[in-house]
């Protein structure tokens, strides 16, 4: 395709806001506010979650997904049991700002920064606080046919902009918990996470984040 086609492609596609994409049609303006209030009740009112995912990344060093299973266990406000069966037995523990990593040779505190950010990603994406006006993010949503919402989040912060091109987060429409996070880096690697089996507002034991 020639390069004049696919400019004028671009720039139609930069004005058809509210046209439907591959995430669907685009929410603005009040909707768009009353969308996010929406979601921001739905997650005050979880106490916890527990769910199964599937942790797939795909990168240019690889031939094949490298995929792995797991369980999630969240207790609001600020901690997270994520626990890898497969391939490998692996459980990450965040526990309001401290980290466990938990291996076959032992228990290490606070083993890295970078898991450390992530876990604090993971628990303000389920929390929903990470869907808030963001100052490190510029966010757009969508909402297809099904009812599923879309909220594509692009960094804007110079540090994060060094690792993710962008994060796109897929909610049940009903429930508004997160079903997919996708996190793209800057050189075309993505991590896809799937989450299924969702039990909210259980009682969890405490002991779990230990």
């Amino acid at each position: 395709m020639k390069k004049n086609v696919i400019l004028f492609l671009i720039i139609l596609a930069a004005y058809a806001t509210h046209a439907q994409g591959s995430h669907g049609t685009e929410v603005t303006g009040d909707q768009r506010s009353t969308l996010v209030s929406a979601i921001e009740k739905a997650h005050k009112q979880l106490t916890s979650l527990s769910a199964n995912f599937t942790q797939e990344k795909t990168s240019s060093l690889f031939t094949d997904k490298v995929v792995q299973k797991g369980k999630l266990m969240y207790k609001s406000p600020k901690q997270l049991r994520w626990e890898y069966t497969s391939p490998k037995a692996m459980t990450v523990i965040f526990s309001n700002g401290k980290v466990l990593l938990k291996t076959d040779k032992g228990t290490t505190a606070n083993p890295n920064k970078m898991l450390s950010e992530m876990g604090n990603m993971i628990i303000n994406t389920i929390n929903g606080t990470f869907l808030k006006d963001n100052p490190d993010f510029s966010a757009r949503y969508y909402k297809d046919k099904s009812g599923h919402i879309t909220a594509v989040l692009t960094p804007v912060n110079k540090k994060i902009k060094n690792y993710y091109k962008n994060i796109t987060i897929t909610l049940n429409g009903s429930s508004h918990l997160a079903e997919k996070v996708v996190l793209t880096e800057v050189n075309g690697d993505a991590t896809t996470i799937s989450f299924s089996d969702k039990k909210t507002n259980a009682t969890l034991s405490d002991t779990l984040f230990k």
